[in-house]
């Protein structure tokens, strides 16, 4: 498994804004490239982290434990 810790503060990035938009911006990344980072780290990872929805993603129950996960 080779995770990038980019498309890891991605996956925080927005799971705390809920929104790929709110978290593009704050991190200076177009929605594109952040859309790729996101779905490179679920495909590494075989699992999907965020439901999409038109009103923005919520984390799946994976998502949640990865972003809760202490350490």
């Amino acid at each position: 498994m080779a995770l990038r810790l980019d498309d890891i503060d991605y996956f925080l990035a927005v799971a705390e804004h809920g929104q790929v938009r709110r978290a593009a911006g704050v991190l200076g990344l177009s929605q594109p490239a952040l859309t790729k980072g996101l779905q490179r780290l679920e495909k590494e990872l075989g699992f999907p982290l965020f439901e999409r929805g038109a009103r923005g993603m919520t984390l799946t129950a994976r998502g949640l434990g990865l972003a809760v996960t202490p350490g």
